[in-house]
């Protein structure tokens, strides 16, 4: 036999093992691809899940920011009406002023917000979805020189007189029907 022929059969033999070889690995590349893709998969839709999770969560933060500076803009609202009246006349339970002796309203309870004899409705609604809303109550009065208070420099010293506080309540939403509730209270103080 020559040597031509005899690597003729060599080849022969090892083309012939490659076949059997190919013919038991058939579908183990399809297997471990399909594995890889379904693995890459739930790499996916857990990333997409995450990245709406924190879109929400941003909307939601940016709604309770709308509201608060909404709230907060209807505070001032109440505070230039308080800096506007003349006297303490008009704080008698109606149109949201409320006088020394009636008690005001709960400004968590729904009604306060609804009733339109319990809150001030503000001139503006600064993008929420509805307007922000407010009421007065006349607190108490600190007679003469204990009204005097100039606070580190903190607003005019206007010596003596008698000082009116004020107890505001004000409540504001988001941007949705669906969206976040700021209630601010806070107190005013005013000379006559």
């Amino acid at each position: 036999m020559s040597y031509q022929q005899l690597d003729a059969r060599n080849q022969t033999a090892r083309l012939g093992s490659m076949a059997r070889a190919r013919k038991r690995q058939s579908g183990a590349v399809l297997v471990v691809s399909l594995i890889l893709l379904l693995v890459l998969t739930l790499i996916s839709v857990s990333s997409m899940q995450g990245t709406t999770l924190e879109e929400k969560m941003a909307g939601n933060s940016l709604d309770r920011n709308l509201a608060f500076q909404a709230t907060e803009s209807t505070v001032r609202e109440a505070e230039q009406s308080i800096e506007s009246i003349a006297s303490l006349g008009g704080f008698d339970g109606t149109a949201g002023r409320f006088g020394l002796t009636q008690v005001e309203p709960d400004p968590v309870y729904s009604a306060t917000w609804t009733d339109t004899s319990q809150h001030v409705t503000a001139t503006e609604n600064f993008g929420s979805y509805t307007a922000p809303k407010y009421y007065i109550k006349h607190f108490t009065t600190v007679a003469g020189n204990e009204g005097a208070l100039n606070l580190s420099g903190y607003g005019d010293n206007k010596g003596t007189g008698d000082v009116s506080v004020f107890k505001i309540g004000a409540r504001g939403t988001g941007g949705s029907a669906d969206s976040a509730e700021v209630i601010l209270r806070t107190y005013y103080g005013r000379i006559f």
